[in-house]
């Protein structure tokens, strides 16, 4: 199992940045052997070849901050699982990760909300806000 990691550099303390665009660096851990498999440097300004490098490399999940649209809903449709990580160290949003202590990234920047709407304003779908 892959799991892909959003970094400032390309060291295992290094931060998770705030924003999936502004990450400098994607690493890819192989869970399996708890190493680096391999580490991708920015190309492009949204981040859209680290979206798709997730993909290519068939990772289970990954850890980021806030996402744009575009490589969210690439990322969702492929069934891959968003964990926030935003502002830890690389090596501690992993090990959270594995506690199933991290929050799930549930939509884009600006998105409607998990379940395509949000509780903001005349929402009537009967659910409660939290």
């Amino acid at each position: 199992m892959k799991i892909a990691v959003t970094c400032e550099n390309m060291e295992i303390d290094g931060l998770v940045p705030a924003l999936f665009k502004d990450s400098e660096y994607l690493m890819i851990i192989d869970a399996d052997k708890n190493e680096i498999f391999k580490i991708y440097g920015k190309q492009d300004p949204e981040n859209m070849v680290f979206a798709e490098k997730v993909l290519e490399h068939d990772c289970e999940a990954i850890i980021c901050g806030a996402m744009e649209k575009e490589p969210f809903e690439k990322l969702v449709f492929a069934g891959v699982t968003r964990y926030n990580g935003a502002g830890k160290k690389v090596q501690t949003a992993y090990r959270q990760m594995n506690r199933y202590q991290l929050e799930w990234i549930a939509d884009y920047i600006g998105g409607p909300g998990a379940f395509g709407h949000s509780h903001t304003g005349a929402c009537e779908c009967g659910e409660e806000e939290e």
